[in-house]
């Protein structure tokens, strides 16, 4: 029975982090590759990761 309910437990929180969406960066954002950066598109870095960069014309 105790394991029955941690799998719902966990099977319930799982759906609730998939579901949720994303916080938004700022205004205006689209992702960016290496090596371009944001000063080619006239925007700033708000987020980023590996080669991977979020440009926005600002930050929240």
């Amino acid at each position: 029975m105790q394991f029955k309910l941690t799998a719902v437990f966990f099977a319930a929180l799982a759906a609730v982090a998939i579901a949720a969406p994303s916080p938004q960066q700022g205004t205006n954002c689209k992702s960016i590759f290496f090596p371009d950066n944001c000063g080619n598109h006239g925007q700033v870095k708000c987020d980023g990761a590996g080669s991977i960069v979020v440009c926005c014309d600002r930050c929240f």
